[in-house]
């Protein structure tokens, strides 16, 4: 019986010791639209989840109130790492990329401000979290 509460507090120990290793990462987007809706934050730390749009596998994601000029959210529990963030500001809300041909209709953003033109690489839209740092980035708008 000693054994088992001695296990069980040291797995205790090590889960909270786990835990705290993960941190809440804040965002800051500017250069919103005033058209309302929502900005959706999606943060990746697999290649290939990223550039496939393998939403499934996102590691954490919030969802913004989107008002003109500047916004900030949190996006929660990530580790030290590199990550890739991707924006989409739908102003409809229909959680859908509206497009025209090849040509956004709605806002989008990448981390490290990649992708104002094309769609970046992980690589590209790749920043490094501390635990401490903040994520700034900014909206794109098709003219």
């Amino acid at each position: 019986m000693v054994h088992a509460k001695v296990l069980t507090s040291s797995l205790i120990a090590a889960v909270l010791s786990a835990s705290a290793a993960y941190a809440d990462m804040p965002v800051t987007i500017n250069n919103v639209d005033a058209s309302g809706g929502a900005i959706h934050v999606l943060a990746f730390n697999d290649k290939t989840a990223f550039e496939g749009n393998m939403f499934a596998k996102m590691v954490s994601y919030v969802k913004i109130p989107a008002t003109e000029g500047t916004v900030t959210g949190t996006l929660k529990g990530l580790e030290p790492g590199t990550y890739a963030i991707m924006l989409h500001h739908d102003a409809n809300e229909n959680g859908q990329m509206e497009m025209k041909g090849a040509v956004p209709l709605e806002g989008w953003g990448y981390s490290n401000g990649a992708g104002a033109t094309s769609v970046p690489t992980f690589e590209e839209a790749s920043v490094e979290y501390t635990g401490e740092n903040t994520a700034e980035m900014a909206m794109n708008y098709a003219p």
